[in-house]
């Protein structure tokens, strides 16, 4: 939420605790991890990293209902979700990402200012 955009691993993320560590490789070591305070957060996007043998290809987005979700700095994203409540941390939804790289996102309910159902 202050603007930086941090890129890495995580690894045994749970959307019930309030921290996560992010590593700076596949490979790094435990120590190498930086933790990180999700209300801090925004959101974590989960990305499809590309291979010669797995293309991205566009993702619609998945089962669930249709939501619009305002974040604090005026960004709007808009996807699917099946948990959606806002008396814990944060969802999953699904984005509808054309260009199919984000698979999934884990949205921090802090920083959220509207959801908005979709019909």
């Amino acid at each position: 939420m202050e603007g930086r955009r941090l890129k890495g691993y995580v690894f045994g993320f749970s959307a019930m605790r309030d921290h996560c560590a992010i590593f700076p490789s596949p490979v790094a070591k435990q120590g190498e991890g930086e933790d990180i305070n999700l209300k801090q957060l925004k959101a974590i996007f989960f990305i499809h990293e590309p291979s010669a043998d797995q293309p991205v290809a566009p993702t619609n987005p998945g089962h669930g209902r249709k939501i619009e979700v305002t974040f604090s700095d005026g960004e709007r994203m808009s996807g699917t979700t099946e948990g959606y409540t806002k008396e814990r941390l944060g969802f999953f939804m699904a984005p509808h990402d054309p260009g199919g790289k984000i698979l999934r996102i884990f949205v921090i309910n802090a920083n959220v200012t509207n959801v908005r159902w979709v019909q």
